[in-house]
């Protein structure tokens, strides 16, 4: 078993994190400095600046881990500037982000599942009327481009916006079709409605339209 993960993002927002530029850098480190508060050093007042700093300093680069699981600054500037993660680091890295995706995604939805999940769910809605180009495992043939290197058991895909807005009409479509709860169907096709209900807060902030991107972790 295992884990697939839907996510509302434009695709280029997400490579702008491997792109080295000073933005791109004070976003995941802010990004990273939220999800991960550093903890006062011994001996300093929580308060002092140096305790504030943290992992994720402009000067924390190269610095050793301080806490298990949490990332460092050597992993942001890896991440960051699209740099061969060492495979120890790579689960610190994948962190990283994720944390990038929770905090910028416009929505995002998790459900349990392995390859018979994915077949049976493809399979139920493509009798419903669906499309067979509108399966969930059809978002797993197209190339996210990152430069990290995927976890052991991972993959990825991403459509972009206008084929996920196709594909949520389609999916709302096929889904009055089915007969019985079909829990996971109708829980899958009410998310994608993120995609058909317009995109005011992208539009009013300047970002691009979300597109979808999806990730598979097995257990």
């Amino acid at each position: 078993m295992g884990t697939v993960s839907l996510h509302a993002i434009s695709i280029d927002e997400l490579r702008d994190v491997f792109s080295g530029t000073d933005a791109a850098v004070d976003r995941l480190r802010t990004v990273a400095l939220a999800t991960w508060p550093p903890a006062p050093a011994p001996g300093r007042r929580e308060g002092g600046l140096l305790g504030k700093l943290g992992p994720f300093s402009r000067r924390a680069v190269g610095a050793p881990i301080v806490r298990p699981g949490v990332p460092t600054g050597r992993d942001l500037h890896d991440v960051t500037h699209g740099r061969e993660v060492p495979p120890d680091r790579r689960e610190a890295a994948w962190a990283l982000v994720d944390a990038f995706v929770a905090a910028t995604a416009r929505d995002s939805l998790a459900f349990e599942a392995d390859d018979r999940t994915i077949d049976d769910l493809d399979f139920e809605m493509a009798a419903a009327g669906l499309p067979s180009r509108y399966g969930l495992r059809q978002l797993f043939k197209g190339d996210t481009a990152l430069p990290i290197k995927l976890l052991p058991g991972m993959a990825d895909g991403y459509v972009r916006n206008r084929v996920a807005v196709a594909m949520a009409s389609a999916w709302g479509e096929a889904v009055g079709q089915l007969e019985g709860e079909h829990a996971l169907a109708r829980r899958v096709a009410g998310w994608l409605g993120v995609f058909t209900n317009g995109t005011p807060d992208a539009d009013e902030a300047g970002r691009p339209a979300p597109d979808l991107v999806v990730w598979y972790r097995s257990d």
